[in-house]
């Protein structure tokens, strides 16, 4: 084959440029290949990597004025509305992760009450009598102290003298009363077993949940027409899982290496858990399917029945806490309740919450 002159420049660039390619990706794949050996120990395992460190404060916006269970939360641990609030994501996932631990049930799902199905059904049926029901309540001493301190309390005290007997709580409170009553005295020991820096949280966290309970029962049977008792049920099991929260999230700091208590970790552990610990509360004590149900739903976007007057209930103790510690007067109250319910379930539930503070302080 005959070759011009003129070919052999446009020849030999050709054989250069294809040379120059080939090294190029030689280079490339010899780097790739040098860097998956490098990260691979003999035994097949990848080498160390520094960690990440995943539980360092993250800075998060402050409550919004309107969100009322974001303030009643600060309020109970101390913390001011406008307060910087910083996140530690990583002790938050340890929170969620004991909670969920089966290994750990028996620390934070306590254990159902032995009274309860017993009261439950001597309060439902209707030819027990007032003094059979004060019978069982007063064979648990710590019960029977908590249900009259209860039942003289501003929420369900019906006459000015503090009510002497538990025979005489019953008849004046009547059985749906009674049964609320029951319920709640069953769960504050619980509730109120934190210590420390805690102790004062679960003070506030006790009323708050005899308010949320009450209001939601109210809210149940009247717009509802529902089964007051189950929602009463539920708002403990709310309160009650919120106490759960806070234990496991104080056990996870106490850990080693120790982490400093934020503020907002604390806000941001209670409001990713609290929800799905008293479903599995309400699974572990076997309760109705309706209760159950109802907890799943308090945090749809429409809540519906049970689910709504829970809703309701967390808005209007809400509410109420704020006032009673001075965080919000009567009118801003009234306001911000406007803004989520209707005028005239407003009025009357009000009413209902707004008293001195509950039993916890009696």
């Amino acid at each position: 084959m005959h070759w011009s002159a003129s070919a052999f420049p446009t020849f030999g660039m050709v054989i250069f440029s294809a040379i120059l390619a080939a090294v190029i990706v030689g280079g490339i794949a010899w780097f790739w290949l040098r860097g998956r050996v490098q990260t691979a120990t003999p035994s097949g395992r990848t080498r160390d990597v520094a960690p990440v460190e995943t539980d360092l404060p993250v800075a998060i916006a402050a409550v919004a004025v309107g969100d009322l269970q974001r303030r009643f939360l600060l309020h109970a641990l101390a913390v001011a509305d406008d307060a910087p609030l910083r996140v530690q994501r990583a002790v938050v996932d340890d929170v969620d992760a004991a909670l969920t631990r089966a290994d750990l049930s028996s620390r934070y799902t306590p254990r159902r009450p032995n009274l309860l199905p017993q009261l439950i059904q001597s309060v439902n049926d209707s030819a027990a009598s007032s003094r059979s029901i004060a019978r069982i309540i007063g064979s648990d001493a710590v019960l029977a102290a908590t249900l009259l301190r209860i039942a003289n309390s501003p929420l369900y005290r019906l006459q000015r003298q503090d009510v002497q007997s538990i025979e005489r709580a019953v008849t004046l409170i009547g059985n749906d009363g009674i049964r609320q009553i029951i319920s709640a005295a069953l769960v504050q020991p619980v509730m109120q077993a934190a210590s420390g820096e805690d102790a004062v949280f679960a003070r506030q966290l006790w009323d708050y949940t005899l308010v949320l309970s009450l209001a939601a029962a109210d809210h149940a049977r009247s717009m509802e027409q529902e089964d007051g008792f189950a929602a009463q049920l539920a708002g403990l099991l709310l309160g009650l899982s919120g106490a759960m929260v806070m234990q496991a999230t104080a056990d996870v700091l106490a850990r080693s290496p120790l982490r400093t208590r934020e503020a907002g970790t604390l806000l941001e552990a209670l409001e990713r858990c609290t929800v799905p610990t008293a479903i599995r509360i309400a699974e572990h004590w076997k309760l109705a399917p309706p209760i159950m149900q109802a907890l799943r739903d308090v945090d749809a976007q429409v809540p519906t029945g049970l689910a709504r007057s829970l809703h309701v209930g967390r808005l209007a103790a809400s509410a109420a806490m704020l006032h009673a510690g001075g965080r919000m007067s009567e009118e801003q109250a009234l306001a911000a309740l406007s803004t989520k319910l209707p005028p005239h379930v407003v009025v009357w539930l009000w009413k209902r919450v707004n008293r001195q503070a509950p039993a916890g302080n009696s």
